[in-house]
């Protein structure tokens, strides 16, 4: 331990003299390189560019910190905190997990915070946002990135909105996957990268290919620097080796879908259904599902991000690194296009290529050796990056904006209301998939025809459709309906439903699922009334 913390000590060190001096203006009259008054200078140089970091980090949790105080939690945020609370564990990991096809590092995390820290709902979003500090950190003061790339890409899309204000597993993807970017050349020390690609691989199943991904191409570095690996540092790639394939092993027992999962034996056959046809009316095809993920990961239309990811692949291969950016982004754009994926899917890719052009980026002593080919396409590269940040942080401005101006989702307004009311203290029924966002305000399950408050995706499906029978016979005193697509066109189909068994619509809180510059879905809430026994 002791030589490891004297190395690290050493490298940051050389790295700050390196920074130092490739930041300091030449010819300043600062003195010649080598001399004493050359070298103050550097340091002096290297100090304040460190507090420019800080700032562009302070402002960074300015902005997030100013969009969480409007932000409203949605279902998805809400689902991870109700696991948390009202599981233990082991319930949690070995079998609730199976049926959200998600690890459960950030279920335990948020475990951790409510049952040792007793943490209330409204820390959700703070704790978020600091894993997503740590992640943005570690961009800002570690990538290899000049600094008009690695500030502007701090406040890109995914980086300031979807992975920090959203509090989700994802806001852990950019801290993982850039740890492990940091870790990847330094093949003499395999122990610090398999903690950070176990952690990656626990964060969702994206993360888990990130993971496969990086591992593979870390083993493949180390097998080429085999004959400079002492014994001992083979041995422990060995056990790393033995404990990533445990970690896979064991995440496929434990998201392994169980036989009763709505994925397995509802989804399969409601593909005539609204929610399976784009706004279009459209089939969603794996081709659709690509044009989507690709230009939602990237430059927001497909051409133009279809030549950022071909330019950027061509230059990773001029680099020796084509493997480590395009096996990633291939996997990840594959599973959103041929088993699942929505919006916030899409910012996976995006990290798996921010972290494969880390890897790929080039050191200040490679950059002396460049032939003018290599320099060229360096330039493009950074050319191409910068405009990746400004069509991304036009992004970031908008819905940022929105998320200020307008809810995000109904359920915060839907349980003020109901709580205002007394309804609580009552009967209430609740379909459709985000009910549970509801829920997550109440410290008990308000919901009396489901038995769970957080959503169970497995049969009986439970509160996903309306039971008129059930209605009838237990005449609940509210009835709250979740609404994805149009409220008016829901309120149309169930409204005389509802009516016939004695129910009017009191209350309605509009939602909007902000995606960029658009709004993916809605996140709205009708809540009905009985008016007569």
């Amino acid at each position: 331990m002791a030589q490891d913390l004297i190395r690290d000590l050493k490298d940051a060190k050389e790295d700050v003299k390196e920074e130092a001096a490739e930041n300091l203006v030449a010819g300043d009259g600062a003195g010649a390189p080598g001399s004493a008054t050359s070298v103050e200078a550097a340091s002096s140089a290297a100090r304040w560019w460190r507090i420019a970091d800080f700032g562009v980090l302070g402002i960074w949790l300015a902005i997030v910190g100013f969009t969480l105080r409007y932000h409203e939690k949605w279902v998805d945020e809400a689902q991870a905190w109700l696991f948390a609370r009202d599981l233990d564990l082991r319930t949690l990991w070995f079998y609730e997990l199976r049926y959200e096809g998600s690890p459960g590092l950030w279920h335990t995390i948020l475990w951790i915070a409510q049952h040792v820290f007793h943490a209330p709902y409204s820390a959700l979003g703070p704790i978020g946002m600091a894993c997503a500090t740590a992640g943005v950190a570690l961009l800002i003061f570690k990538a290899p990135f000049p600094r008009y790339i690695r500030w502007p890409l701090a406040f890109t899309y995914f980086m300031v909105y979807q992975y920090a204000v959203i509090a989700r597993q994802y806001t852990l993807l950019p801290l993982l996957a850039f740890a492990a970017a940091l870790l990847f050349k330094d093949v003499k020390h395999p122990v610090q990268m398999t903690v950070a690609l176990l952690l990656l691989a626990n964060v969702s199943f994206h993360g888990t290919i990130l993971a496969a991904c990086l591992g593979l191409a870390y083993l493949i570095d180390a097998y080429r620097s085999r004959s400079a690996l002492s014994t001992e540092v083979r041995r422990r790639y060995w056990i790393c080796i033995g404990v990533m394939v445990l970690t896979f092993v064991f995440l496929f027992f434990v998201l392994k879908p169980a036989k009763d999962s709505l994925e397995i034996v509802v989804r399969p056959n409601l593909s005539h259904l609204p929610a399976f046809v784009n706004q279009r009316g459209q089939d969603i095809t794996p081709s659709l599902k690509f044009v989507t993920v690709l230009s939602g990961a990237f430059l927001d239309y497909t051409l133009p991000s279809l030549i950022f990811v071909l330019f950027a692949a061509a230059w990773c291969f001029l680099r020796g690194r084509l493997l480590i950016f395009a096996l990633p982004v291939a996997l990840e754009i594959a599973l959103y296009s041929f088993l699942y994926g929505t919006a916030h899917h899409h910012g996976t890719v995006f990290i798996a290529a921010i972290t494969g052009l880390w890897i790929a980026w080039p050191s200040q002593q490679e950059r002396r050796n460049f032939s003018s080919r290599d320099v060229w396409a360096m330039r493009g590269m950074t050319a191409l990056l910068v405009f990746l940040c400004a069509i991304n942080i036009w992004d970031s401005a908008v819905v940022i904006e929105r998320d200020y101006l307008y809810p995000y989702c109904g359920a915060e307004d839907a349980a003020h209301y109901l709580r205002a009311v007394g309804a609580d203290r009552g009967l209430i029924f609740g379909y459709g998939f985000g009910i549970s966002a509801v829920q997550a305000y109440f410290d008990h399950k308000i919901m009396a025809n489901i038995p769970t408050s957080y959503t169970h995706n497995g049969l009986p499906a439970y509160g996903f459709w309306l039971d008129e029978e059930q209605v009838e016979r237990v005449k609940p005193d509210y009835v709250v309906a979740f609404v994805m697509e149009d409220p008016q066109e829901m309120l149309r189909i169930d409204g005389p439903v509802w009516a016939s068994h004695g129910y009017e619509l009191v209350h309605f809180s509009d939602g909007y699922y902000f995606y960029k510059r658009a709004v993916w879905e809605r996140e709205a809430y009708l809540i009905f009334r009985r008016t007569r026994p």
